[in-house]
């Protein structure tokens, strides 16, 4: 098994392996201690042992994906689409469908013989190596929206901190410069 995760000490993404009995990770760029929250694992009714939380933060929420790339997959599209929509340009039918065909059966190929990862929904670490189990449950929109607004009013809540903070040290500033004309002019 293995965890790819964001290193908040060094803002680096690391991929560290771990197993069953691990209570915490080191990062391979930086070596950062990352403690694992208590209770991970657990066993699905078949008796596959299960990731039930983040190992990075400790969210229960937690979906599974193919292991593909995903740059690859749509590159391999954009392809396919761009030699088709060329053959149907020179309107040969039987090369633009044919191309459109091959393309669609590599991609299920992929789709058929790619493994499943776990990926946390709150910090995006991807875990590998897993028994696949049905308590896993696919993306679901309505849970990432929720994390993806969370991030944002984060974000949002930082910037208007550090646009405060700015507005002070200039206030601040202001009223250093004003004092002392005000001593000389009395």
């Amino acid at each position: 098994m293995n965890v790819t995760y964001f290193c908040k000490t060094c803002d680096k993404v690391s991929r560290v392996p771990f197993d069953t009995s691990a209570v915490a990770v080191h990062c391979s760029r930086c070596s950062a201690k990352q403690e694992f929250p208590s209770s991970f694992l657990g066993e699905d009714s078949e008796g596959n042992c299960t990731l039930e939380r983040c190992t990075i933060c400790g969210s229960h929420e937690l979906y599974y994906r193919k292991q593909f790339n995903q740059r690859l997959g749509i590159g391999i599209i954009a392809v396919g689409s761009t030699l088709s929509t060329i053959a149907y340009a020179y309107h040969n039918l039987f090369w633009t469908f044919s191309i459109l065909f091959a393309f669609a059966g590599v991609d299920l190929l992929f789709y058929i013989f790619m493994k499943n990862l776990l990926q946390c929904y709150k910090c995006n670490s991807e875990f590998r190596g897993f028994d696949e189990s049905p308590e896993y449950k696919p993306f679901d929109l309505e849970v990432h929206e929720k994390y993806h607004q969370q991030r944002v009013r984060l974000e949002r809540a930082e910037k208007e901190q550090q646009w405060l903070e700015q507005r002070a040290q200039q206030q601040t500033a202001k009223q250093a410069d004003d004092e002392p004309a005000d001593n000389t002019g009395r």
